[in-house]
């Protein structure tokens, strides 16, 4: 059914937001593989690459920002589990425009470990979901 562990990929200009969340995800949920990008440019190469099941995005980056790169991947796969992060929460539509976008959830910087593994934990779970679901409708075709 495909590869062995699940992969979240982490696009995000900030060193210290990216050893967060790959210390926090991979200290509480285990075997999973962790990827990660500086900028859009780089993040884009590593989906194409690991086609992860997760992606935290940053939604304030230097280039090419958060929504094209949310655009980009969830046009080549719309069921992937995209978390946008930003520490910019002056727009009050901004979590319409993530949605709208294709994003799985949003969660504002500064965030706790507690806030930052629950949502990735449901992200990868509707991922198993989905990826089992067809899965099985693909054996029911043939």
């Amino acid at each position: 059914m495909g590869r062995q562990y699940p992969v979240v990929l982490i696009i995000d200009d900030s060193p210290a937001f990216r050893d967060f969340a790959k210390y926090s995800i991979r200290t509480d949920i285990k075997f999973v593989n962790i990827f990660q990008a500086s900028d859009a440019i780089e993040g884009l190469k590593l989906y194409k690459k690991y086609k992860p099941d997760v992606v935290l995005l940053d939604w304030k980056m230097p280039g090419i920002d958060g929504m094209t790169t949310l655009k980009a991947i969830t046009n080549d796969d719309p069921d992937i589990k995209v978390i946008m992060t930003t520490a910019y929460d002056d727009d009050q539509n901004l979590l319409n425009d993530f949605m709208k976008g294709g994003a799985f959830s949003f969660v504002p910087k500064p965030m706790n470990r507690i806030n930052l593994l629950k949502v990735v934990a449901d992200a990868l779970r509707e991922r198993k979901n989905a990826n089992f679901y067809g899965y099985l409708r693909n054996i029911a075709r043939s």
